[in-house]
């Protein structure tokens, strides 16, 4: 049957180039390197993965110290009608939570480290990954309610919806998020024969991988215009009176609530950094002479 062969590794592309009798030895020494390389990049695959999910657990107990400072509406968090800004203190919290589920959601299964855990099945490892991106979806859900009751709050004033490049971003990420969702769920969870025949459902969880991370890695960067937009409210300047040539002297006159904003982004793209990096196939990649 026709089709792409898969691309050749350095130590096959080598041995076509050398005489019939000389690729044994060629392989023979190439392959230890290569074997090596694999290997310890699977071992720092494996050690993103964990951070990954340390970095996760960090971002959600300190986003939760940024709701309850004083400098966000008063500190807290609230559903009463009047105390808008208290009730919009649950939208980052909740969106936190889901970007976090969303983080071991993601590296349920590391397909590009061979020495996968088999203490559990494939079945299990599927529920779990379904089960963490519903706890995602519904942290999602009521973190946008929470946006909208705040905003639509008359005892408050009213604020307008949607005029930010956030939450167009925002709502780009959950039209998405919600294809992927219905898709997942109706190929490997309901598992359909008469649609997802087998040869479907390998082009499909390709699209499904692939359509993942981009919704993880988009909801990270929406998660950082949100911080950036929450302290443009704020106001997170400083006064100077002179040229700022040596900005890190004035570290500390940065509002603290500020600070803490900017360390919830460092951890949300340290987190989406280890975990692209635990998820990528480098194995896959075609290895090329030096």
């Amino acid at each position: 049957e026709g089709g792409l062969s898969e691309p050749l590794t350095s130590h096959e592309s080598t041995n076509l180039l050398l005489p019939e009798g000389n690729r044994e030895g060629a392989s023979a020494i190439m392959a230890p390197s290569l074997q090596a390389e694999t290997v310890t990049l699977a071992t720092a695959q494996q050690v993103a993965g964990a951070v990954a999910h340390f970095l996760s657990l960090a971002v959600l107990l300190v986003v939760s110290i940024w709701v309850f400072d004083e400098g966000m509406g008063g500190g807290g968090l609230s559903w009463k009608k009047g105390d808008a800004k208290r009730v919009f203190n649950w939208h980052p919290l909740l969106m936190i939570t889901a970007f976090s589920f969303m983080t071991v959601a993601s590296l349920a299964f590391r397909p590009s480290i061979p020495r996968i855990s088999t203490f559990m099945a494939r079945s299990t490892k599927k529920l779990l990954h379904g089960i963490e991106w519903t706890v995602a979806a519904l942290s999602a859900t009521v973190g946008l309610v929470a946006v909208v009751q705040s905003h639509n709050d008359a005892a408050s004033g009213f604020i307008a919806n949607l005029y930010s490049l956030h939450s167009w971003v925002g709502v780009f990420v959950i039209a998405m998020y919600l294809s992927q969702f219905a898709v997942g769920t109706c190929a490997f969870a309901l598992d359909i024969p008469s649609i997802f025949t087998p040869a479907v459902k390998a082009n499909v969880v390709m699209v499904h991988r692939f359509v993942g991370q981009f919704v993880y890695n988009l909801t990270a960067a929406t998660i950082l215009l949100g911080i950036q937009e929450k302290e443009g409210f704020i106001g997170c300047n400083y006064t100077v009176t002179k040229a700022d040539t040596f900005p890190i002297q004035h570290f500390f006159d940065i509002p603290k609530v500020c600070r803490i904003g900017h360390f919830i982004g460092i951890l949300v793209v340290l987190t989406t950094l280890c975990t692209n990096f635990a998820l990528y196939s480098f194995e896959k990649a075609p290895h090329r002479n030096r």
